[in-house]
């Protein structure tokens, strides 16, 4: 599915960008009502988001000429104004739904998806065909209760056939329908990901889903039978048993980190708490932060960054709250780990349990392509641990590294295709790294994605400022993570494809 982002805040477009990128959209961004409006005759969207107040052409008068060029697309504005003549006035210009700013980006998620599957059946949000189903809610696609482990394009290719399955699709038209202008690749890609997606679906028995229809395109063939609804029940057992599993792992490391928070609220009490040990502790709260959520221990993960904060500015007399809030962090991870099957909420505030949910195989590369080799540096041995557990499961080779300072010499020698950075690391952070590979002859070039526990706006900003390709918060999810992962090295491997000079004769 295709979206257009219209809107002027280049911070708020690029986090909805990210954040519908990891929900397979393809996403283009209009900073003006009139490019906009360009965009809109230029290309096949599913649909618009449209902010209200917009330079040259206002979001009202934008949705208004839309409508009078006969535009029958959902459009759903995204604006700050709330009173009520504010939304009469939208939806009189033709609007067919309207959020207001600040919204979490789940509730701008299941607005898209209600307004795409308007058109079909309302009162099943599961696109099926026969024993295929997809869950849009949750990305997760299955064929007589099998899971289909795919890439953020295979998904995109399925998706589309099922939204529409008497539709014949051209190469042109899925390029139009799943890239967006930046990342537009040739028609030769498209076969490439027709292939991939057969051979996946072959390999579950539903080898003939898709039909190739010469000299026009592809379309999906009709079902003969039809299948039961998904096993959701199942999906979350399996995902809550993956979550135990990791936790079992990693439990004494954490409890570790937890002793040292409690040692350093015991010097805190007794009148002083030496620099050394506070600076110990800030380091182990900050790690729980980011990798607790990651297990299912979502207020885990809130109660640290709450002692992190507590601790930058602890003194005696604030030694009762810190206390609290750490005696509840050790009673919060007496209990089970509560996994969420769902997709990610947010790249910066994640709204449900994160746990990871590893899958059983890994998505194949394209052909003619390497393995992906993924660079990880972070000096939280969890996270990379996980990390390796994860993307392994996907067919990535994942290189760690926990010193910094070592990461020339492994760029040298391995050559990945991708750099994970964490911000806060001893003897160099990861802003000042990231700064360092962009000014590098060599490495200029190359992805990188942070990990990080940070949500301030500003650190964000300066994340994107120095030179990264994208953030991912922690705690993360699997698909949040993977989707990322392949979105930036596909389109550095095509970026390199395009630029390299023609054969000679």
């Amino acid at each position: 599915m295709r979206i257009l982002l219209v809107d002027d805040d280049e911070l708020l477009t690029q986090q909805l960008a990210d954040f519908l990128g990891s929900q397979h959209y393809a996403v283009d961004v209009a900073a003006d009502g009139e490019a906009g409006w360009d965009y809109a005759l230029a290309a096949d969207y599913d649909l618009i988001v449209l902010d209200v107040n917009l330079p040259k052409l206002d979001g009202i008068r934008l949705c208004q000429r839309l409508r009078q060029a006969r535009y029958g697309k959902p459009v759903l504005l995204l604006t700050a104004q709330g009173d009520t003549a504010d939304k009469v006035l939208g939806l009189d210009a033709g609007a067919d739904d309207y959020l207001v700013k600040p919204c979490t980006l789940n509730e701008l998620s299941a607005r898209i998806r209600a307004l795409l599957r308007r058109p079909g059946n309302l009162a099943d949000p599961i696109l099926r065909s026969g024993d295929l189903c997809i869950d849009p809610s949750t990305c997760e696609v299955t064929y007589q209760h099998q899971q289909l482990s795919l890439s953020p394009k295979e998904y995109g290719l399925l998706e589309l056939f099922l939204r529409h399955p008497q539709r014949i699709f051209s190469s042109t038209s899925i390029l139009e329908h799943l890239w967006s202008f930046d990342d537009a690749p040739g028609e030769d890609t498209v076969r490439t990901h027709i292939k991939r997606l057969r051979r996946k679906l072959k390999a579950v028995g539903a080898d003939t889903m898709v039909d190739t229809v010469y000299g026009m395109g592809y379309r999906l063939r009709p079902p003969a039978t039809s299948s039961p609804d998904l096993q959701k029940a199942a999906r979350q057992d399996e995902a809550r048993e993956a979550a135990i599993a990791l936790w079992e792992k990693f439990k004494s490391p954490t409890l570790q980190r937890i002793a040292s928070l409690e040692q350093a609220v015991a010097a805190l009490e007794s009148g002083a708490l030496p620099e050394a040990l506070r600076q110990v502790a800030l380091a182990d709260a900050h790690k729980l932060s980011g990798s607790l959520g990651m297990f299912g221990f979502l207020e885990g993960s809130r109660l640290s960054h709450a002692i992190e904060q507590e601790l930058a500015t602890a003194s005696p007399t604030t030694v009762s709250q810190l206390q609290g809030l750490v005696t509840a962090l050790r009673q919060a991870i007496e209990k089970p780990p509560q996994p969420s099957t769902e997709q990610p909420s947010s790249a910066s505030q994640p709204s449900q349990p994160a746990a990871v949910i590893l899958t059983s195989s890994a998505p194949s590369p394209a052909e003619g392509q390497a393995p992906i080799k993924v660079l990880a540096i972070d000096d939280d041995d969890t996270i990379l641990a996980t990390l390796q557990t994860m993307l392994s499961c996907w067919g990535i080779e994942v290189l760690t590294l926990d010193d910094p300072l070592q990461v020339w010499t492994r760029l040298a020698q391995e050559a990945p295709d991708l750099l994970i950075l964490d911000v806060d690391m001893p003897e160099l952070n990861g802003i000042d790294l990231c700064q360092q590979v962009r000014d590098h002859d060599t490495w200029n070039g190359l992805p990188i994605l942070f990990l990080t526990a940070h949500r301030k706006p500003e650190t964000i900003l300066k994340l994107y400022n120095s030179g990264a390709d994208d953030y991912v918060a922690k705690p993360f999810t699997e698909p949040e993570i993977i989707t990322r992962i392949f979105n930036r090295v596909e389109r550095h491997r095509l970026l390199q494809t395009w630029r390299k000079p023609p054969p000679v004769g």
